[in-house]
């Protein structure tokens, strides 16, 4: 039997935290949600996929990137924004995102690049 993965996302918009918080438990997921990458780095619990902002105040989705990889969290990351340009796209995916997206978010387009992303990374752990 198949754990059930936590997703983590992080936006300081409230609105959009409770909206992706209540539509991923409705789909049976796991969720924990963080107002800031400060935050996020601080937590020390599961994460099989995070999804985060990319302009977010403190510290941006960009540098939240170079930190995890520094700390050697390799967990999957899905970047969102409302504000894409295709260098900000390049650069995610180059600093290693699994995947970009712009808001407003597709909800079902969503929940399929989490579930890709966490199939990829339980696929990587396999022998």
């Amino acid at each position: 039997m198949q754990s059930v993965p936590t997703i983590c996302v992080v936006d300081d918009d409230e609105a959009i935290r409770e909206s992706l918080d209540n539509f991923l438990r409705s789909v049976g997921m796991r969720v924990r949600t963080f107002s800031s990458a400060e935050e996020f780095i601080a937590y020390e619990g599961e994460t099989a996929c995070l999804v985060t902002d990319l302009n977010l105040k403190g510290m941006d989705g960009f540098s939240l990137q170079m930190v995890l990889l520094q700390l050697g969290r390799r967990h999957p990351v899905i970047v969102m924004t409302a504000f894409a340009t295709p260098a900000a796209r390049n650069r995610s995916l180059a600093q290693g995102a699994f995947a970009f997206v712009t808001k407003p978010l597709d909800p079902e387009n969503l929940l399929l690049l989490i579930e890709d992303a966490v199939g990829n990374r339980q696929g990587d752990r396999e022998p």
